[in-house]
């Protein structure tokens, strides 16, 4: 019996310790239960105190960086106040933060906290002050015979001139309103020759340089198509105007073709000094090998036998490239100068069998029996006011004389209007 109780009792020995373990297990699972309620708590929340200084110190510090780029306007003190407070505001973030402070992403983040507040700051006194000067719109007004340009920055005033193989032809001074100044440069005051010939090479290069108060400056040439004024080249063709009758009645009716005068047009600009009248009433020049000039300048046909002036033309004006005449049988005429252009008249052809729209200079007006007619075409150039005064240096007139063998009561065969 001793036995069987010594067995009992050590039995029962055993068993106590897993019970206590059982209860030690129940009790650590008890005591993590209430930490799960804890953390919805504060998710639900909304931000914490820390995340609340990180947000607000980068808006801080994007404000610093708006005001840096007004180029310090608003003052150095102030965007370093600005800096400040953004980055303090970050380090307390960190600070506060319920962990250890990250001290690597800590410096990156002031790192970029100084780039993007005071980097705008620095690069305005960094890069070369001549980026704050702009030269613009250069162009030029065909109404008021000028040059004008835009001189842009953020300083008081602007010097401005124009020069021509290093020598200053024309200078002003103007106030900046609203960081700008528009510069007005009359022609007469610095056009000495077209920039270019007729091969568009360069002949004479304008340029406009612009100096600040503060000491920046910049240098721009003239565009050289805008500086092609003077109409140096010109040429002339003729064609003749026929009309056809036909007279007496039955069964053979005679026809007959007359010469009633001739359609004169003629070309205008810079060309090639080869180009010239050609047999037939022709002329070599073509609208391709045309380089236009766009000026004001006048254009008048005279028509000459020998030394005497059989006809003179009413003037074209021509402003930029477009040309306006009055006709005296056609009333208000305009057309183009980028090409051939057809020339005022003294008849149209209302006939039976005419157009009516051909305007052309009736044989009558110039014509005084076969021989040697010269066609020439006076260029008087005008892009400035006074400059074919007698007292003027410029010489301005450009004439080109086209010849051609004229014999309007010969046959078809004879009529070859062959250059003489």
């Amino acid at each position: 019996m001793s036995g069987l109780l010594d067995k009992a009792n050590a039995s029962k020995t055993e068993s106590e310790p897993t019970q206590v373990t059982v209860v030690a297990e129940k009790v650590t699972i008890v005591s993590q239960q209430p930490t799960a309620p804890a953390l919805s708590s504060a998710s639900s929340g909304g931000p914490d105190t820390p995340l609340k200084l990180t947000i607000a110190g980068w808006i801080t510090i994007f404000i610093g960086g708006l005001l840096a780029l007004q180029g310090g306007g608003m003052g150095i003190l102030v965007v370093l106040g600005v800096l400040v407070v953004g980055t303090g505001l970050l380090v307390q973030s960190e600070r506060m933060a319920d962990r250890e402070m990250n001290t690597v992403k800590l410096g990156i983040s002031i790192f970029i906290a100084i780039l993007v507040a005071a980097g705008p700051y620095a690069a305005f006194y960094l890069v070369p002050a001549d980026t704050s000067m702009a030269l613009t719109e250069i162009n030029l007004n065909e109404e008021s015979d000028e040059l004008t340009f835009y001189v842009r920055g953020s300083f008081d005033s602007a010097t401005a001139s124009i020069t021509l193989d290093g020598e200053s032809l024309w200078s002003d001074s103007l106030q900046l309103n609203n960081d700008r100044a528009k510069f007005k440069v009359p022609l007469t005051a610095f056009f000495a020759g077209n920039a270019q010939d007729y091969r568009l090479a360069s002949m004479n290069e304008y340029m406009i340089e612009v100096s600040s108060g503060d000491g920046q400056s910049k240098t721009a040439e003239v565009t050289p198509a805008l500086l092609n004024r003077e109409v140096l080249n010109s040429g002339a063709r003729i064609s003749e105007v026929l009309r056809t009758q036909t007279s007496g009645g039955g069964s053979q009716p005679t026809t007959t073709t007359t010469v009633e005068g001739v359609i004169v047009e003629s070309i205008m600009g810079l060309f090639g000094p080869s180009e010239s009248a050609q047999d037939n009433g022709e002329h070599s020049m073509t609208n391709l090998a045309l380089t236009p000039v766009a000026s004001d300048y006048t254009v008048q046909l005279r028509v000459k036998k020998g030394s005497s002036t059989e006809y003179s033309s009413p003037l074209i004006e021509v402003n930029g490239l477009d040309a306006t005449w009055t006709s005296t049988v056609d009333g208000a005429k305009s057309g183009k100068t980028n090409g051939w252009l057809g020339l005022p008249g003294t008849a149209m052809d209302n006939w039976a069998g005419g157009s009516g729209a051909t305007e052309f200079l009736d044989k009558d007006s110039f014509y005084d029996g076969a021989g040697c007619y010269t066609f020439e075409i006076v260029i008087t150039n005008v892009f400035y006011a006074g400059m074919n005064d007698i007292d003027s240096d410029a010489t301005g007139i450009a004439v080109s004389s086209n010849s051609w063998e004229l014999n309007f009561d010969g046959k078809t065969e004879q009529r070859t209007m062959e250059v003489c």
